[in-house]
């Protein structure tokens, strides 16, 4: 009977080995994770002293056959305690996003991206030129693409900051709150295109966790993953 339950023992770690032993009920994520341990671990103890019980006491178990499944067994234990251990750990770090994030409430962020939220009949864009330019065109547009704004924007090197207050260029009419989007065309003085990178700005109003416990800043109509934040920085504009 000894022979039996090692075989048994055997055939259970090497299909585990290849991912194929009993699982615990389905779940998601880590609690999956640390639900197959459990398993393991609990299928384990369940063969060894299966295997102590049906022992022939004139051939009892290897003593150091004994000893290597203790020692397997101990290390499935201390993976579920350490799995446990992470998601504590996890838990905290996410509760200290949230944390810092509430601090952002009330000041201006940039994430990447070309969109803006014209709220009260302003909004904001930026643009990052990596030289100074000769001349920079801005062209803003609704979200039907239509073109509600075209004109001059600064061309010095670094970061510039367009505030537009919603009126439209041609006809001169306000445009309505939502969100809108801008583009840079920018040139040297030799007619070259020069590349610039465009970002999202926001004004941060208040701050959520989305399902999968990611932290998440609300700007306008829009939300903005706390680790996407490029800059952080008081309000400070002024009229296009």
């Amino acid at each position: 009977m000894t022979t039996t339950i090692d075989s048994q023992n055997a055939a259970f770690l090497s299909a585990r080995a290849n991912g194929t032993a009993p699982a615990a009920s389905p779940a998601s994520g880590s609690t999956a994770s640390q639900n197959q341990l459990t398993s393991d671990f609990n299928f384990f103890l369940k063969l060894l002293t299966t295997q102590l019980q049906n022992q022939d006491p004139s051939k009892p178990l290897d003593t150091n056959q004994f000893t290597q499944q203790i020692a397997q067994y101990s290390g499935v234990q201390q993976q579920v305690n350490t799995n446990t251990n992470l998601e504590k750990l996890l838990a905290a770090n996410k509760q200290s996003g949230v944390t810092t994030a509430v601090g952002y409430i009330g000041r201006e962020i940039e994430s990447k991206g070309n969109s803006g939220d014209v709220i009260g009949g302003q909004g904001a864009f930026s643009y990052i030129l990596p030289r100074q330019a000769s001349t920079v065109e801005l062209t803003i547009t609704n979200q039907s693409g239509q073109v509600v704004f075209r004109g001059n924007g600064a061309t010095q090197s670094g970061r510039n900051l367009v505030v537009w207050d919603g009126l439209n260029s041609s006809t001169g009419n306000q445009e309505p709150d939502g969100t809108y989007r801008i583009a840079i065309n920018a040139r040297d003085p030799e007619g070259k295109s020069i590349s610039a990178e465009t970002r999202s700005v926001g004004v941060v109003s208040g701050v959520e966790t989305d399902g999968a416990g990611n932290t998440l800043l609300i700007s306008g109509n829009t939300t903005v993953n706390f680790n996407d934040v490029l800059a952080v920085r008081s309000i400070t504009r002024a009229a296009l």
